[in-house]
């Protein structure tokens, strides 16, 4: 018993406190705890935030008011439990556990971060039902008031300064989105200006470009009207040369028919003439030989024979009527009768020859009328007068073509004419209605006949798309069956004849663009404007191996001609589009050395000699590209020749073929010895011409087989001794092939290939 009392100490002391004060210990104890809970919460409060620190201010508030209107708190009511006057049945320990308890709430209320303010300011009621209440020490109440105001100003503080920054920062954020607003704003503007600068500009560099164009073909108007005035004073000073030799051979017919008249008047009467034998009997009138120069023995000879006694005339005397003879027509009066027949003899030509002008009109218009057209037996007229359009087929052909005549004022009834079949033959070629064409093909090959040079110069817009047109019509399904078009890429195939027109014959209308080149030589201008409307395609179409062997022979011969100083082919409207048909001209006819033209589906194929004509037209238009003879000096086209690709490399693949068939010994063993001394000539021309733009060996690698050939044909040419096989080919060939090849290896191959091929020349 004596281990429990010093475990739950005595009561001694206990015992003599009266009751009053134990329960003013107690409530001293309790109002302790209490304070300290609230000063701990309020200090915690203040670090929270703004949210948490509002309800508390709240909660704090309620029990300010709490504290001021009573005046004291009510003990905790299980602390009155079990409390009597005479402690008989009070249990101590129970006390020290409330006590013990309330010290373990208060400091687990410091670990949180915020503790409800009802804890610390509430009070409780005794549960027994008692009005006594329990009110702290005012200094205790004081302390928690100015623990409560400080919380409040730090709040009233940070709130303001959260405040002034939250609106700090919208109003940067409305600033910031106000400058991006501008920001924004301005490149619209900018952006707007700059697309306004360029249309300005666009349309500024269009207008300039408008009316430079429109300055140039004022210019060549002009140029034109000049040429034409020109020509037209040229024309008028030869009509006039022609009058007045007209008018001269006119006067000098009437002058002569004037002095034939007198000479045939009745002469005046005199003594008759007796008749004479002519002496001389040399065709001559002795009688005009006497007058001139008499002779003594002459005139001993005319005189009768005289009679002894008979008396003679005297010399002296005259006879009663003399002689006359026939006057001879003196110069100076023939020119006096020119002279003054000169004014009436031209009033007289100039109607003779307006009526000659309008005779040879006439005689135009019959001609042109009574034209046929191979093989028909009727004129052109009568065949186009059973022919109609589908769409129209109430209407004849050559009442259209009157009707077109009709409505055309050209100044030239062949060009009137000319316009009309024009238009015909467009409106054919739209309704594909094609059994007119040969026809319209006739009729403008006898109106350039008739008048080439003036007829084929102002028919050049009209005629010169027309007939490309036309040879379109066969020409396009044949590059369509070609090995190079995108249907048939790499594959050789005959175009079929049902895909073919025959009436429409595409060599005709490249003869008769040929013949409308020929006549527009002499002219410039007239040429240019020629190849100005000769579209690029269409002759590139028409190099091609699947077309006929004489279209493609057109076509070369038909380039010949737009050969000028500083370019060839179609006119472009830019350099660099120039350059690039140039080029593409090369490419073709180049490959034209090599291809095997196709015939079409179920025709013979070409003869080699054929073939060696075509190629033959190919390298003299190549040569006549590189070296102009109009213009020697220039280097425009050998130029061309020399910065291409793979032209050289084709050339001397060329000629490495034709070395080979003519080695076969053929029938055409000439035009292959032909095509090696042209090719070879070519390509020494322009190697030479153009050494620095000329990288050999890098063109003949992109040709297969390219090098190899290279050395084989040059090897053999250049050790060519010129017998048998070789007997076509010419010394300057072989000259030619040494030089190229001696700047093409290097000396240990030069000594193997003397090696390999021994001249007998070298021998000797």
């Amino acid at each position: 018993m004596e281990e429990n009392d010093d475990d739950f100490f005595s009561d001694d002391g206990f015992d003599d406190l009266p009751p009053g004060t134990l329960f003013q210990l107690e409530q001293n104890a309790v109002l302790a705890n209490q304070a300290a809970q609230p000063q701990t919460q309020t200090t915690a409060a203040i670090g929270q935030p703004s949210r948490a620190f509002a309800s508390h201010n709240i909660q704090a508030a309620a029990s300010e008011q709490s504290f001021l209107s009573n005046a004291s708190l009510k003990p905790p009511a299980h602390l009155h439990t079990g409390l009597t006057g005479d402690y008989g049945a009070l249990d101590v320990g129970e006390l020290d556990a409330v006590v013990l308890e309330d010290e373990t709430e208060s400091m687990r209320g410091l670990d949180q971060p915020a503790v409800p303010t009802e804890q610390s300011g509430s009070y409780q009621v005794n549960p027994e039902g008692e009005g006594e209440q329990a009110y702290p020490v005012a200094m205790e109440v004081e302390a928690e008031a100015s623990h409560t105001k400080r919380g409040h100003l730090a709040y009233g503080i940070i709130n303001d300064k959260l405040a002034a920054e939250n609106e700090r920062y919208k109003r940067l954020t409305e600033e910031l989105v106000a400058a991006r607003s501008m920001a924004e704003t301005k490149a619209g503007e900018i952006a707007i200006i700059r697309s306004n600068q360029a249309k300005l500009a666009e349309n500024y560099e269009r207008q300039v470009a408008a009316l430079r164009k429109a300055m140039a073909e004022e210019i060549a108007r002009h140029k034109e009207e000049v040429e034409a005035a020109r020509a037209e004073g040229k024309m008028l000073a030869t009509e006039n040369a022609f009058l007045k030799q007209d008018l001269a051979d006119e006067s000098m017919r009437i002058s002569n028919l004037k002095a034939k008249g007198r000479a045939e008047e009745k002469p005046a009467p005199g003594t008759p003439k007796k008749h004479k034998a002519l002496p001389f009997r040399d065709g001559f009138d002795d009688d005009e030989i006497l007058a001139v120069s008499p002779s003594k023995s002459t005139r001993y000879k005319r005189m009768s024979p005289t009679v002894g006694g008979k008396r003679k005339r005297r010399l002296s005397e005259d006879s009663p009527i003399p002689l006359e003879l026939s006057p001879q027509p003196e110069p100076m009066h023939v020119e006096t009768t020119v002279g003054d027949m000169s004014d009436d003899a031209l009033d007289e030509a100039i109607p003779n020859r307006t009526a000659h002008v309008d005779d040879q009109s006439s005689q135009l218009v019959k001609r042109l009328l009574n034209h046929r057209t191979f093989p028909n037996e009727n004129s052109d007229i009568e065949v186009m007068a059973r022919l109609t359009f589908p769409s129209e087929p109430q209407r004849t052909l050559s009442s259209i073509l009157l009707e077109e005549v009709a409505n055309l004022d050209i100044g030239s009834y062949l060009l009137e004419y000319a316009r009309a079949i024009i238009s015909l033959w467009s409106r054919a070629l739209r309704e594909k209605f094609f059994e007119p064409v040969p026809t319209f093909m006739g009729i403008m090959r006898h109106v350039l006949a008739l008048d080439a040079p003036s007829s084929a110069s102002k028919l050049i817009e009209h005629l010169v798309p027309l007939l490309q047109e036309s040879g379109e019509v066969n020409g396009i399904p044949r590059f369509k069956h070609s090995p190079v078009s995108r249907q048939n890429f790499g594959q050789v195939r005959q175009t079929p004849l049902s895909e073919l027109q025959p009436l429409v014959n595409s060599t005709e209308a490249l003869g008769l663009l040929y013949q409308m080149a020929c006549s527009c030589l002499h002219i410039d201008r007239v040429l240019e404007k020629f190849w100005r409307y000769m579209r690029y395609d269409f002759i590139l179409m028409m190099l091609n191996c699947s077309q006929s062997i004489s279209d493609i022979i057109l076509t070369l011969n038909l380039l010949s001609t737009s050969i000028r100083v500083e370019s060839f082919g179609s006119v472009q409207d830019t350099e660099q589009d120039q350059i690039a048909n140039e080029n593409y001209i090369v490419d073709r006819v180049a490959n034209l050395l090599s291809e095997m033209p196709q015939v079409d589906e179920g025709q013979p194929p070409y003869m080699a000699s054929e073939i060696c004509d075509m190629r033959l037209e190919a390298l003299s238009l190549l040569t006549s590209v590189a070296f102009n003879q109009e213009a020697p000096a220039s280097t425009h086209g050998s130029m061309v020749i020399a910065s291409h690709s793979t032209a050289l490399a084709r050339l001397i693949r060329a000629m490495h073929d034709e070395l080979d068939a003519l080695y076969a010994s053929p029938p055409e063993k000439e035009l292959h010895a032909e095509l090696v001394n042209g090719l070879m000539r070519l390509v020494y021309g322009v190697i030479r011409r153009h050494p620095e733009h000329v990288d050999l060996q890098s063109k003949l690698s992109r040709v297969a087989g390219g090098k190899q050939k290279f050395l084989v044909v040059l090897t053999r040419l250049a050790f060519s001794e010129g017998q048998i096989l070789e007997a076509g080919i010419e010394d300057e060939t072989v000259e030619m092939a040494h030089e190229i090849l001696d700047d093409a290896v290097n000396p240990q191959e030069a000594e193997a290939l003397l090696e390999a091929f021994p001249s007998s020349k070298q021998q000797e």
